[in-house]
């Protein structure tokens, strides 16, 4: 197989069919090859129809095939549940919703011809809405700040890997996937392509303001550099407390019928509490995160897999997936 497209499904509409479509077109007519597969993850919908509806895909398009999740772990944790099942040398993600099109894909994959690993489409005008786009700033400040990542670099979910990346990838073992951080942390030959974005058909977005805050707090797991800070932040306070009290005493001793301040001692306490609360905040997080890798935290649990066998269509058991 050369190419394998994953596809991480979460309420899928009946619109996705045009999708599947498309991908078919693209690879055959434009690419003209018939070695390409597509991985469906249904994960853990709750929408009763998507699961029916996926089935009823995989046995209109031969070259599909269904991972059914037992429960909801995010986008990332989807997508590395499909590349346990990728068997293309050149990988390929999309989404869903049809905002991103597979009309895009011999693009991004003449850009990987020119010696990246990892290309991703960047979007003219992002069709997210705004509370999705502020976190998408935040998020792509942060990996600047803490994972090193090249200003000029887009990270969004439509790439394109070579299958060496994937392998990589997959022997993240903990709970809390960052596909950025993952991208990072194993090659830097990753580079844009300039795609369009489009209005999403139907339905609506599955990230509310708690799964984007979530989602934007993993890459914690790949980066020690807000413990650093924080110790940076405690010394830069300890210094200014004990630079305060040498001038407090300067003035105290200067002039004796200075009255001792109630409000500015508070404003004191207040500040290095808060300071203290904060760092004990960043650590716990770490700490928290800590625990739940000890403990074997899955990242994904397949429920079964749907997949053409040499007697026709088949289904295979899933099992939790624990990289030990």
């Amino acid at each position: 197989m050369k190419y394998s497209v994953i596809v991480p499904c979460y309420n899928t509409q009946d619109i996705f069919d045009q999708e599947l479509a498309g991908i078919c077109d693209v690879f055959r007519s434009r690419l003209h090859t018939d070695s390409f597969e597509v991985i469906l993850v249904n994960d853990c919908s709750p929408d009763p129809k998507t699961l029916p509806f996926l089935k009823e895909m995989r046995l209109k398009y031969p070259f599909v095939k269904l991972v059914d999740l037992v429960k909801n772990t995010g986008q990332a944790n989807a997508q590395l549940a499909a590349m346990h099942y990728v068997t293309g040398e050149i990988v390929v993600n999309l989404d869903d919703d049809m905002q991103t099109r597979p009309d895009n894909i011999p693009v991004l994959l003449e850009k990987l011809e020119e010696g990246y690993d990892v290309v991703f489409g960047r979007y003219f005008h992002k069709k997210h809405s705004a509370i999705r786009r502020l976190f998408t700033r935040m998020d792509d400040s942060f990996e600047t700040m803490f994972l090193n990542k090249p200003k000029n670099l887009s990270c969004t979910s439509f790439w394109v890997a070579r299958r060496y990346v994937i392998n990589e990838i997959i022997n993240y073992k903990f709970a809390y996937s960052f596909m950025e951080g993952l991208f990072l942390r194993t090659t830097r030959k990753m580079t844009n392509v300039d795609i369009e974005h489009y209005d999403r058909v139907e339905g609506k977005s599955g990230y509310t303001f708690r799964s984007l805050l979530k989602l934007w707090s993993n890459f914690t797991n790949f980066t020690v550099k807000p413990l650093r800070i924080a110790g940076v932040a405690g010394v830069i306070t300890v210094l200014f407390a004990f630079i305060f009290m040498l001038v407090t005493i300067f003035h105290r001793i200067a002039d004796p019928t200075i009255p001792q301040g109630y409000s500015a001692l508070m404003c004191v306490i207040l500040f290095f509490f808060g300071m203290v609360m904060m760092m004990l905040g960043i650590m716990g997080e770490y700490i928290g995160r800590i625990f739940m890798c000890i403990n074997s935290a899955p990242q994904f649990v397949v429920k079964k897999v749907y997949e053409k066998t040499e007697s026709g269509a088949g289904e295979e058991e899933g099992s939790e997936c624990r990289k030990d």
